[in-house]
């Protein structure tokens, strides 16, 4: 009878893998959103566009939009912008929910 040994080791290298996948994963999911979130930004010098970024840290990501205006960019909305609109960030994080869990699974399945 087998001892399992192999099963064990197999599974012990299956969680590093996971492990490792992980910042992967939610980072190219964080990355998808910045994407979609860039095509709502408002745009007139493209500064906070541009400004957008994403930081992983273990099994968080972050994403970030620089400059003293980001956020009243965000929440005024009453703003009518020529090019994006208010929300540009937190209409992405819910309409895409799905899509990033996607890319995360899809990552981490690159473990099996």
């Amino acid at each position: 009878m087998a001892d399992g040994g192999d099963f064990f080791e197999k599974l012990e290298a299956l969680d590093e893998q996971i492990q490792e996948l992980t910042p992967v994963a939610v980072g190219r999911a964080m990355e998808h959103i910045r994407g979609v979130s860039a095509e709502l930004t408002p745009v007139r010098d493209g500064f906070l566009v541009g400004s957008a970024g994403v930081t992983v840290h273990g099994n968080e990501a972050r994403l970030t939009y620089e400059g003293p205006y980001a956020r009243r960019q965000h929440f005024e909305l009453d703003w009518h912008h020529t090019k994006g609109q208010a929300l540009y960030l937190e209409q992405p994080m819910r309409t895409e929910a799905d899509k990033a869990m996607e890319i995360i699974a899809d990552t981490l399945g690159e473990a099996f």
